[in-house]
Protein backbone atom coordinates (compact mmCIF):
# COMPACT_ATOMS: atom_id res chain seq x y z
CA UNK A 1 0.00 0.00 0.00
CA UNK A 2 2.71 2.47 1.02
CA UNK A 3 4.39 1.50 -2.39
CA UNK A 4 1.50 2.87 -4.32
CA UNK A 5 1.38 6.15 -2.28
CA UNK A 6 4.82 6.61 -3.60
CA UNK A 7 4.63 5.65 -6.89
CA UNK A 8 1.27 7.73 -7.33
CA UNK A 9 2.90 11.19 -6.02
CA UNK A 10 5.70 10.28 -7.75
CA UNK A 11 3.96 9.93 -10.97
CA UNK A 12 1.76 13.43 -9.81
CA UNK A 13 5.17 14.92 -9.56
CA UNK A 14 6.86 13.89 -12.82
CA UNK A 15 3.74 15.06 -14.36
CA UNK A 16 3.38 18.47 -12.95
CA UNK A 17 7.35 19.19 -13.76
CA UNK A 18 6.25 18.03 -17.44
CA UNK A 19 3.97 20.22 -17.78
CA UNK A 20 5.75 23.19 -16.36
CA UNK A 21 8.31 22.93 -18.36
CA UNK A 22 6.10 22.40 -21.56
CA UNK A 23 4.13 25.65 -20.97
CA UNK A 24 7.19 27.60 -20.31
CA UNK A 25 8.96 26.44 -23.45
CA UNK A 26 5.82 27.53 -25.09
CA UNK A 27 6.07 30.44 -24.07
CA UNK A 28 9.84 31.43 -24.33
CA UNK A 29 9.55 32.15 -27.54
CA UNK A 30 6.70 34.72 -26.89
CA UNK A 31 7.45 38.45 -25.79
CA UNK A 32 6.10 38.64 -22.03
CA UNK A 33 3.15 40.27 -21.60
CA UNK A 34 2.93 42.78 -18.13
CA UNK A 35 0.29 43.36 -16.72
CA UNK A 36 -0.68 46.45 -15.06
CA UNK A 37 -2.33 46.21 -11.60
CA UNK A 38 -5.82 46.83 -13.12
CA UNK A 39 -5.19 44.15 -15.06
CA UNK A 40 -4.10 41.72 -12.56
CA UNK A 41 -6.99 42.03 -10.67
CA UNK A 42 -9.26 41.96 -13.37
CA UNK A 43 -7.52 38.35 -14.06
CA UNK A 44 -8.15 37.22 -10.46
CA UNK A 45 -11.26 37.62 -10.13
CA UNK A 46 -12.23 36.36 -13.51
CA UNK A 47 -10.54 33.22 -12.25
CA UNK A 48 -12.11 33.63 -9.09
CA UNK A 49 -15.45 33.02 -11.13
CA UNK A 50 -14.38 30.55 -13.56
CA UNK A 51 -13.20 28.22 -10.34
CA UNK A 52 -15.78 29.27 -7.72
CA UNK A 53 -18.62 26.92 -6.85
CA UNK A 54 -21.73 26.94 -9.56
CA UNK A 55 -19.03 28.90 -11.71
CA UNK A 56 -17.67 27.70 -15.42
CA UNK A 57 -15.77 24.67 -14.83
CA UNK A 58 -17.97 23.21 -11.84
CA UNK A 59 -21.24 23.65 -14.44
CA UNK A 60 -18.91 22.16 -17.48
CA UNK A 61 -17.71 19.01 -14.62
CA UNK A 62 -21.66 18.29 -13.90
CA UNK A 63 -22.51 18.02 -17.71
CA UNK A 64 -19.57 16.48 -18.52
CA UNK A 65 -20.79 13.61 -16.13
CA UNK A 66 -24.41 14.29 -17.01
CA UNK A 67 -23.13 12.75 -20.97
CA UNK A 68 -21.16 9.90 -18.90
CA UNK A 69 -17.89 11.74 -19.26
CA UNK A 70 -15.65 11.41 -16.08
CA UNK A 71 -12.05 12.96 -17.64
CA UNK A 72 -9.69 14.95 -16.42
CA UNK A 73 -8.93 18.26 -17.57
CA UNK A 74 -6.41 20.55 -17.30
CA UNK A 75 -6.01 24.63 -18.04
CA UNK A 76 -4.02 27.27 -18.60
CA UNK A 77 -5.52 30.95 -18.15
CA UNK A 78 -3.02 32.84 -20.07
CA UNK A 79 -6.20 35.83 -19.99
CA UNK A 80 -9.23 36.29 -20.40
CA UNK A 81 -8.82 36.02 -24.13
CA UNK A 82 -6.87 33.11 -24.20
CA UNK A 83 -7.62 30.21 -22.31
CA UNK A 84 -6.50 26.41 -23.28
CA UNK A 85 -8.11 23.41 -21.63
CA UNK A 86 -7.05 19.87 -22.33
CA UNK A 87 -9.63 16.97 -21.80
CA UNK A 88 -7.76 14.35 -21.03
CA UNK A 89 -8.64 10.96 -21.69
CA UNK A 90 -7.24 7.17 -21.10
CA UNK A 91 -5.07 6.19 -23.18
CA UNK A 92 -6.44 2.97 -23.74
CA UNK A 93 -10.03 4.74 -25.11
CA UNK A 94 -10.45 5.95 -28.79
CA UNK A 95 -11.26 9.95 -29.55
CA UNK A 96 -13.91 9.80 -32.23
CA UNK A 97 -14.53 13.16 -34.02
CA UNK A 98 -18.12 12.51 -32.66
CA UNK A 99 -16.54 12.57 -28.81
CA UNK A 100 -14.99 15.17 -29.78
CA UNK A 101 -17.40 17.11 -30.97
CA UNK A 102 -19.42 16.45 -28.33
CA UNK A 103 -17.24 17.52 -25.65
CA UNK A 104 -16.53 20.44 -27.44
CA UNK A 105 -20.38 20.97 -27.76
CA UNK A 106 -20.53 20.54 -24.10
CA UNK A 107 -18.29 23.30 -22.98
CA UNK A 108 -19.44 25.76 -25.63
CA UNK A 109 -23.30 25.57 -24.85
CA UNK A 110 -21.18 25.87 -21.08
CA UNK A 111 -19.42 29.19 -22.23
CA UNK A 112 -22.71 30.64 -23.76
CA UNK A 113 -24.57 30.11 -20.30
CA UNK A 114 -22.26 31.95 -18.42
CA UNK A 115 -21.74 34.71 -20.90
CA UNK A 116 -18.14 34.27 -22.15
CA UNK A 117 -16.35 34.35 -24.92
CA UNK A 118 -16.19 31.50 -27.06
CA UNK A 119 -13.14 32.62 -29.19
CA UNK A 120 -10.93 33.13 -25.95
CA UNK A 121 -11.56 29.03 -25.25
CA UNK A 122 -9.31 26.44 -26.85
CA UNK A 123 -10.45 22.78 -26.15
CA UNK A 124 -8.27 19.46 -26.97
CA UNK A 125 -9.58 16.21 -26.51
CA UNK A 126 -6.41 14.07 -25.62
CA UNK A 127 -5.33 10.94 -24.51
CA UNK A 128 -2.20 13.27 -22.60
CA UNK A 129 -0.57 16.15 -23.11
CA UNK A 130 1.93 16.57 -26.08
Amino acid sequence: MKKNVIYIVGISILSLAFMFSYLQESKADEKPQILTEEEQKELVEFNNFLFKEGGFFSSVGEELSKAGYNYQSFGTIYSMDDIRIYVIVPNNEVITVEKQAEITNIYQDTVSKHNLNWEAFMIEVVNEIE
